[in-house]
């Protein structure tokens, strides 16, 4: 079912938000059409509004995919910050806003979501939609916002907030998150943090990447352990044979684990380790396949220890990566480059 994210445009406004918002729109439709391959039209459109809610047009690079019209109940009014240099300012602002507020309040009334950043929580408690709610706003007016509006219960330690059908964040940085809080309220928490996985920082998994290209690329100037390297990542299913290995690099095994230990600092049995890890990440990320069926594809036999190896690689069971990072489409859907490590393709 469809869902229809207004986007109100104001003088003064920090549009940034409203824009990043529909990167976020647009991230979710494709991946909720991987999830849903035979339906035509996508779940997400927008609009952009004026203070009046006249339709305002856009420009090509922003105009919304053809959708059906949203049903009730399923559509947002994404109110932005403003442009503010002191208290006072905003204040003028906020009395010069009577046509903005009578359209948050009207679109409150009829049950739609309201959403907002920065210091547009200001601009919901001006319209009364505020009123014994939870909400964040930015800490640069948290203390003059307190005082005006003390029936609104400040959450200053959270960037996004909640509360019914209204959302608010507290920093122009966190559009994203209420972006993706909008996706949550509308599709659910799967396609909510399938999007997630590709705009917010995940520590951890920046790291993981971060150690997997050092290892990749590593540089070598060494023809034998290059042709090693592409041997390997060229089977990484297949039972693991020093041998063949250095058959294939043109040198004796002792020649091989030497110039393998001087270049790369491991063993070529290491290295087809991290392989088969990363393409067990992507098998875990963006197929369906149960663990039996990834641990046969990754070149193991024994599940224990492909858990174990797995864990001691990345820091989380295969269960457990799984659910952080899965984007959930069927396999069929999703193909990596030919002739990767980490292909899905057979080799």
């Amino acid at each position: 079912m469809s869902a229809c994210i207004d986007l109100l445009y104001l003088p003064n406004c920090l549009s940034g938000g409203l824009f990043s918002t529909v990167d976020v729109l647009h991230a979710a439709n494709k991946l909720w059409h991987l999830h849903h391959p035979r339906q035509k039209k996508p779940l997400f459109s927008w609009r952009l509004l004026d203070a009046s809610g006249a339709e305002l047009p856009l420009p090509p690079w922003l105009m919304p995919p053809p959708a059906s019209p949203p049903a009730a109940g399923r559509s947002a009014l994404l109110v932005p910050g403003l442009d503010m240099h002191s208290v006072p300012h905003l204040k003028q602002m906020l009395d010069q806003s009577a046509e903005a507020l009578a359209l948050i309040a009207r679109r409150h009334a009829a049950g739609d979501v309201i959403a907002t950043h920065y210091n547009g929580a200001a601009m919901l408690a001006r319209a009364g939609v505020l009123d014994g709610r939870n909400a964040t706003i930015t800490w640069l007016i948290a203390g003059w916002f307190s005082n005006n509006h003390p029936k609104v219960k400040l959450l200053m330690d959270r960037p996004v907030t909640a509360d019914g059908n209204v959302l608010c964040s507290g920093a122009p940085a966190s559009s994203i998150e209420l972006a993706l809080e909008l996706v949550r309220h509308f599709a659910g928490e799967t396609l909510a943090q399938s999007c997630a996985n590709g705009f917010l920082y995940q520590p951890a998994r920046f790291e993981q990447s971060g150690q997997t290209l050092a290892l990749l690329n590593t540089p070598t100037r060494d023809s034998a352990v290059y042709k090693a390297r592409r041997w390997l990542e060229r089977h990484v299913a297949e039972p693991y044979d020093l041998e063949r290995v250095a058959a294939a690099a043109s040198v004796s095994s002792r020649t091989l684990l030497r110039h393998f230990r001087e270049v790369a600092d491991m063993t070529p049995l290491d290295y087809l380790h991290q392989l088969r890890i990363e393409r067990a990440k992507l098998l875990l990320e963006v197929t369906t396949v149960d663990l039996p069926g990834i641990v046969e594809q990754c070149g193991y036999e024994d599940p224990s220890a492909f858990r174990r190896l797995f864990r001691k690689l990345t820091g989380l069971t295969p269960t457990a990566y799984r659910r952080a990072y899965a984007l959930r489409a069927a396999r069929r859907w999703w193909r990596a480059e030919d002739e990767t490590p980490v292909s899905l393709q057979s080799d």
